[in-house]
């Protein structure tokens, strides 16, 4: 365990004053925006997505990229275009991808690698979202998301009118229609004597959920990892028909003879289910599972269903990490399982799980592991990322867990500018945080802190890329970065997770002070003096909690962002309301006490310190009423305050030029207040 930073050290000191930095938060936006790579059969090859964007321009570029493992950090564009998306491998030479020719509609395309050429196979005439191509000898089944075109429900004759008689209303960022999501099926065969040359053999795609009143993916961040399919047979996992999806989390996994139609549930769970694989052989079907009823943070158990004999097998029931998704795989050695990928201490990591003697093998110990491609060859293609760069790929052997290079995504960060640190927390714990320095960093001077605090509550700050809280490119601005993962953070233990329900502002706020008090005691390039605090979504709720508590006092400003102002509006207004009932210990009505103990409105009287109130109008989770009725409150007791709204953005500032106004107004906030002149 490591209490003290390997840089506390006594040197005299210089305080360091602001200034303009190299990497910002332009040159972060600007930086390559890549999709997972996905390796062909034998391995040699892969294909990814990849855009960038242009603030010259005012316009994203993208097109589908090919990696050639024998080729270090080498790509060549084989399909430009922004429509290009969701390249899937065929053959070992040739893909299928998906092309979006207008706002209405799709076509799926094959791809030749070796000639450079491709043909369209199919035409849909709604947008298609997700692609996924399984085998059986020269047939291909290939299987897409789109939404629902086959008239089962009315289109809107007013479109900004809605009526509704059960929930949702709307959902993360858009008012619900009866439109949704549906798979797709249709055949297509090999002419072999033809390299490359595919034919349609069915007409039309078949909607697969026809009549079943299912929705796959599950809105709103559902994906290709929502189902997986052989020739005969699709596993996908859907909302519960029978639950209200607003105060019910429960998913089914389901298994569908693509034959037949023959519809079979196969878990039980009263909680959500996620990541449903089905083995090449359809021997095995795989999926995670969570037990505990309107918890979307509970512990996913990894589940395997055998359909022969109907048994189920609850694997590495010991291990005490949540899996965010399973692959299934074969070790060097030859011994079967699962890869998943878990937050795990700072970081999301790769492990094995043996199906045969129930042991869990961690693979990685360092950044963070985004996604896993298999290939008949004996290495991984791993896409990962870390706090200095973007996404990049890597040749991985499990047999030496060594990797090699593949393509890189270098910014000139360097790899000594952050280290983690553990400190004392509450009841024993011990609490895992970042320290994050400016490149030029001088270990002789002395340098404001931000202090980060992540959403969730149940989240992590794991050694990864991001374009919405990047630590680089505020300690780049200046500022040493804290990240804290309090009570409540994933990747240290279910218990530890589960610990901040009923206990919002209880002892993850603590974790909080001992952090603040661990770095501005032990580090001696932090200066003290000078602190801000920055938070989003449930840490938007921590800064209005602090606020109203003794720590507010220590910070110079406070930056909340689409964050909780009162706890009991929240409930009435939200969207997925399962979240504060599992959290508060039910509704207002019957568990008040909880929502008012933790409710930052009710400690207004105590706030002092200036703040930076964001909020976005098309947030449906916390609605722009909670970010207004913060700055009200600031305002009224005449509090230095500005309120920034998107209309166009959800609980996440998602467009570049948005998202470059929302780092400008940020980093000038807390510039202003930490510099003495």
């Amino acid at each position: 365990m490591l209490f003290i930073s390997k840089f506390c050290f006594l040197v005299a000191m210089t305080i360091v004053s602001l200034t303009t930095a190299s990497f910002d938060a332009k040159g972060m936006l600007e930086a390559p925006r890549r999709s997972s790579v996905s390796s062909n059969f034998q391995g040699d090859l892969g294909v990814f997505v990849e855009s960038n964007y242009s603030f010259a321009n005012h316009s994203f570029s993208s097109g589908i990229y090919l990696v050639n493992s024998s080729i270090k950090n080498h790509q060549e564009l084989l399909v430009p275009g922004r429509g290009a998306k969701s390249p899937r491998w065929i053959t070992n030479h040739s893909f299928l991808y998906v092309k979006d020719n207008s706002a209405s509609g799709s076509s799926i395309v094959v791809f030749d690698v070796d000639h450079r050429s491709e043909s369209v196979l199919y035409d849909h005439d709604v947008l298609i979202s997700e692609l996924s191509v399984v085998k059986d000898s020269n047939r291909y089944r290939v299987i897409f998301t789109s939404l629902d075109s086959s008239g089962r429900y009315e289109p809107l004759t007013q479109p900004n009118v809605h009526v509704y008689d059960s929930l949702f209303v709307r959902h993360w960022d858009h008012w619900k229609t009866g439109e949704r999501n549906s798979l797709y099926s249709i055949i297509l065969e090999h002419h072999s004597e033809i390299a490359h040359t595919f034919q349609l053999t069915t007409p039309t795609a078949i909607d697969l959920l026809q009549g079943t009143g299912l929705e796959c993916p599950i809105e709103p961040f559902g994906d290709s990892t929502d189902f997986d399919a052989t020739f005969n047979e699709l596993v996908f996992v859907a909302k519960d028909p029978k639950s209200n999806p607003a105060t019910q989390t429960r998913t089914v996994v389901y298994l569908l003879n693509l034959t037949t139609m023959k519809l079979k549930s196969l878990s039980a769970a009263m909680g959500a289910c996620s990541s449903p694989i089905i083995s090449e052989d359809g021997s095995k079907i795989g999926w995670l599972e969570m037990r505990t009823p309107q918890y979307e943070s509970d512990q996913n158990q990894v589940m395997i269903y055998y359909p022969k004999n109907g048994k189920k097998q609850h694997v590495a029931q010991d291990w005490d990490r949540s899996p965010a998704s399973i692959h299934w795989g074969t070790l060097p050695s030859g011994e079967t399982g699962l890869y998943a990928i878990a937050d795990d201490e700072g970081r999301r990591n790769l492990f094995f799980i043996s199906t045969e003697n129930n042991q869990v093998i961690s693979l990685t110990k360092d950044e963070s592991v985004l996604s896993v491609s298999s290939s008949e060859g004996p290495k991984l293609w791993l896409s990962k990322s870390s706090f200095i760069s973007p996404k990049y790929f890597v040749l991985y052997d499990p047999s030496t867990k060594e990797e090699e290079p593949l393509l890189d995504a270098n910014l000139g960060l360097s790899k000594s500018s952050y280290e983690e640190v553990w400190y004392p927390g509450t009841n024993g714990h011990k609490i895992h945080g970042w320290i994050v320095r400016p490149e030029s960093f001088d270990a002789t001077k002395r340098y404001p802190l931000a202090i980060f605090i992540h959403g969730g509550p149940q989240g992590s700050w794991t050694d990864s890329w991001s374009t919405r809280w990047n630590p680089a490119v505020f300690a780049n601005s200046g500022f040493i970065v804290f990240t804290i993962d309090p009570v409540g953070s994933t990747g240290y233990g279910q218990q530890f997770t589960d610990d901040i329900a009923l206990n919002w502002g209880g002892r993850p706020y603590h974790d909080i002070v001992r952090g603040v008090d661990y770095i501005t005691g032990q580090i001696p390039y932090v200066d003290g003096s000078r602190m801000v605090a920055l938070g989003a979504s449930y840490g938007g709720y921590m800064i209005n909690w602090i606020q109203g508590h003794p720590l507010g006092n220590r910070f110079r400003a406070l930056v909340s962002h689409d964050g909780v102002f009162n706890t009991v509006n929240t409930f009435y207004s939200t969207d997925e309301l399962y979240f504060p009932m599992h959290d508060f210990g039910g509704t207002p009505w019957e568990n008040r006490a909880t929502y008012e103990r933790w409710n930052p409105s009710n400690f207004v009287e105590n706030w002092a310190t200036p703040q930076l109130v964001i909020h976005s109008s098309k947030d449906y989770r916390l609605t722009e009423s909670e970010g207004i009725s913060t700055f009200n409150a600031l305002q009224y007791k005449k509090i230095p305050s500005k309120l920034l709204v998107f209309e166009d953005e959800n609980h996440w500032v998602l467009k570049p030029e948005n998202s470059l106004r929302w780092h400008h107004e940020v980093l000038s906030w807390i510039t202003q207040h930490v510099n003495d002149n």
